[in-house]
């Protein structure tokens, strides 16, 4: 007799547990339809999938029960559609920042520019 009310106890607390997700797997994908819908079509998403997936791509639409993109790959691939259930995270990204590689290439430039000037300045000094 203990044994099976113990197992109905663990029976009922995965019951309990798996509602709870399942309730807040639609809560997320409520929320993440309602980020989708005031996306305009053609911006820059960054999306990540619970499956660790994680990529770039063009956002084409929201639909009402998932969001169509074009991954931004090499190669062109074709346009597909992902179900919010399956999305862990889904951004804009922000083309206005600079990477590291514009900013080491600034800096680079403008060094090499000062010291130019530096030594064309120093070769006037030199000329008289």
């Amino acid at each position: 007799m203990a044994k099976f009310l113990s197992l109905v106890l663990v029976f009922a607390l995965l019951m309990v547990s798996a509602r709870e997700g399942i309730a807040q797997s639609a809560d997320e994908a409520i929320a993440w339809q309602t980020v989708a819908q005031k996306l305009d079509a053609g911006v820059t998403v960054d999306v990540r999938l619970r499956d660790r997936q994680h990529f770039k791509a063009t956002f084409i639409a929201a639909q009402p029960d998932a969001i169509v993109v074009q991954r931004k790959t090499r190669v062109p691939v074709g346009i597909e559609t992902i179900a919010y259930e399956s999305v862990a995270s889904l951004a804009r990204v922000d083309a206005a920042g600079l990477s590291r590689g514009k900013v080491a290439g600034i800096a680079f430039g403008a060094a090499g520019a000062t010291v130019g000037a530096l030594l064309l300045f120093i070769s006037l000094l030199a000329y008289d």
